[in-house]
């Protein structure tokens, strides 16, 4: 199975199929870069340690060959990361060499590229006027690399900073002989230059019904919003047109330099894979404080590489998971590697339950990562050869039992229930964040099987085949198109719960005289309207998804869709909150795929419950179960 995917991966194919894929890390930072930060970073390194420079050695000749070993066929490996070439390429025949390796055994290899760092006292001496490529922070210093006194962020208005990326990528492509490109960081800070107000001013121009929209018809001299405070537009309801216009426009345009970026690769190399490291998908700030619309910056990308705190556990009642990345991830058609561990080091819980995040990308669509090789020890060889021992017979059993159920992991995926989520709208509201997340939870906790339905502007509603309810958890803004395409759904007989406020105000958060949704909803049978919406608390979508288990453990959810005559074929039953299931149905029947994300607590005796009076035993339910009704 897996030597047929190789020789795909190394001619760079963009169609990365996660069955077929095993992840890993590179050693993606360059030695400068641990001897600058000169402490334990990224990858379990540490950046002061004498042996950096013969690990790097070591790791260039040697870790190909135990990818090779381990089954791990994928990985980003350093090649720029922003402190200028002139100096970059002295480690450069070093990272050709391991490129070579890699190809060698059998291993797809992405450049990495550093896409929001610059290290200007470095680069000055390759590029005179890089201060005019840096970021102007509100107090008019440059902004800096989450405080880091040496690091600032790069413009991403700034053609000359545009340019010399291209050419890095230009150069790993055709003398570096990279299959890829991974940029890493790919969000944007901010901005008050003179270029971005010059921008921003262009944009505020061109916007249709200005006077209406903003109370002036000329929109000249309105300043980029320096407030106050970060609380004024991040995790709020967001009211100020100038401040929604200001979060809409630096999204368009990251998403804009990333279109060119990706156009400029596949010129220089058609199959390169285009790739990037972005914020947690429903991090809830990523528009307003990062620039990052997801579902926009997905279509740009071949694999999505996502990094996030969620390794996955249930403790305290609080459920941690990646499950919201890799559905919305599926969705869009887009293979994903969804990080979650900070480093290579597994605290001794989790390194006892090793496969669970495997388990859980293998069930949700992700690709399978695993991090051994990139875990120096401080002894001859630098391997951990007891974690290798320990591991390797793992993955094996892991890829072999991929191998031999095929068949269930790649049929349809059962989803009568979509989440509707309006993606600009969501951007502009923490109410309509919260009430998507708490539908979310609530469907997750009761092994509901559930995915999404995405909303854009300017697309048609394209309700999925097999969806049988839409639920709009409290979406307190929505378009009069959006509105339009759920009362059309529901008036062809299709199912809909409406929960809180959803409808009540418009794309920019302003209330409307009436709420058009209710109205047009109003006496169908088939739609269920609860004004109080369902709460989980807290609900902290961050780095780390922080979210408190259902008030009522969701039952008014479940009833308001028992009561639009939506009924499941099936009932999964002796199952705690900490187990998820994903449903798949073919010709031959279900496959319920159930992960427990409290392994160190098994689950004995649950049933599922089939309609036509079959009872099927879930084997006991460590990390991960599979049961077929066939």
């Amino acid at each position: 199975m897996m030597g047929m995917l190789l020789s795909s991966l190394v001619l760079g194919t963009a169609l990365v199929n996660p069955l077929d894929t095993r992840w890993t890390f590179g050693a993606h930072e360059p030695y400068t870069m641990y001897r600058r930060v000169g402490r334990h970073c990224t990858g379990g390194i540490d950046g002061n340690a004498e042996w950096v420079k013969p690990w790097l050695d070591w790791w260039d000749a040697e870790a190909p060959k135990l990818m090779k070993e381990l089954g791990l066929n994928g990985l980003h490996s350093r090649f720029y990361k922003g402190m200028g070439w002139e100096e970059e390429k002295k480690d450069f025949p070093n990272v050709k060499k391991f490129v070579a390796n890699c190809h060698a055994n059998g291993v797809m290899a992405l450049a990495y590229v550093q896409f929001a760092t610059l290290y200007p006292d470095i680069m000055r001496a390759e590029i005179p006027d890089v201060d005019s490529w840096q970021q102007v922070a509100a107090d008019g210093k440059p902004n800096l690399y989450y405080g880091q006194y040496f690091r600032t962020l790069p413009c991403v208005n700034c053609e000359a900073w545009e340019a010399y990326i291209k050419r890095m990528c230009t150069i790993a492509l055709t003398e570096g002989g990279f299959d890829g490109i991974m940029f890493d960081n790919s969000f944007s800070k901010p901005c008050f230059c003179a270029r971005c107000q010059r921008k921003f001013t262009a944009y505020l121009q061109a916007q249709p019904n200005k006077e209406h929209r903003f109370g002036f018809a000329n929109l000249d001299h309105i300043s980029l919003p320096k407030l106050p405070t970060k609380a004024s537009y991040v995790n709020c309801e967001v009211q100020d047109p100038v401040v929604q216009a200001w979060i809409r426009w630096r999204t368009e345009t990251l998403t804009a330099v990333f279109r060119r970026l990706r156009d400029h690769i596949k010129s220089v190399k058609a199959d390169a894979v285009v790739s990037a490291n972005a914020l947690p998908f429903r991090m809830s700030s990523g528009p307003s404080e990062s620039s990052v619309d997801m579902v926009d910056l997905a279509e740009v990308y071949d694999l999505i590489i996502g990094q996030t705190g969620n390794y996955p556990s249930f403790k305290n009642n609080v459920l941690t998971c990646r499950i919201r990345e890799l559905k919305l991830a599926r969705e869009m058609g887009k293979p994903i590697v969804a990080l979650c561990d900070s480093d290579s080091k597994l605290t001794p819980e989790q390194e006892a339950h090793y496969l669970l995040p495997l388990y859980e990308d293998l069930v949700f669509g992700g690709i399978p990562t695993d991090r051994t090789v990139v875990s120096p020890k401080a002894v001859p060889g630098f391997i951990d050869r007891a974690k290798v021992a320990r591991r390797k017979p793992m993955l094996k059993a892991f890829n072999d039992f991929v191998a031999a159920n095929r068949a269930s992991l790649t049929a349809p995926v059962y989803a009568p229930i979509r989440l509707f989520y309006p993606v600009k709208e969501m951007q502009f509201s923490k109410v309509a964040s919260d009430g998507l997340c708490a539908a979310e939870e609530i469907l997750t906790r009761r092994q509901m099987p559930w995915e999404y339905i995405i909303s854009r502007p300017g697309h048609e509603l394209e309700v999925p085949a097999g969806t049988e309810v839409i639920v709009v958890a409290n979406q307190v803004a929505l378009s009069m198109a959006q509105v339009e395409a759920l009362i059309a759904w529901a008036k062809k007989g299709g199912k809909l719960v409406v929960t809180g406020d959803s409808g009540r105000y418009n794309e920019f958060n302003g209330q409307r005289l009436e709420n058009p949704l209710l109205k047009g909803v109003a006496g169908l049978k088939n739609v269920v309207v609860r004004t109080k919406p369902d709460v989980v608390a807290p609900c902290s979508l961050s780095w780390t998804y922080k979210i408190g288990a259902p008030k009522d453990h969701g039952q008014k959810l479940l009833a308001d869709l028992a009561a639009t005559g939506f009924r499941l074929p099936f009932e999964v039953r002796g199952c705690p909150e900490s187990v998820a299931v994903d449903v798949r149905k073919s010709a031959a029947g279900f496959v319920f795929h159930l992960v427990n994300f409290d392994p160190a607590h098994s689950v004995k005796g649950a049933t599922i419950a089939l309609d036509d009076g079959r009872v099927l035993a879930v084997p006991e339910l460590a990390e991960y179960a599979l049961v077929q009704s066939r």
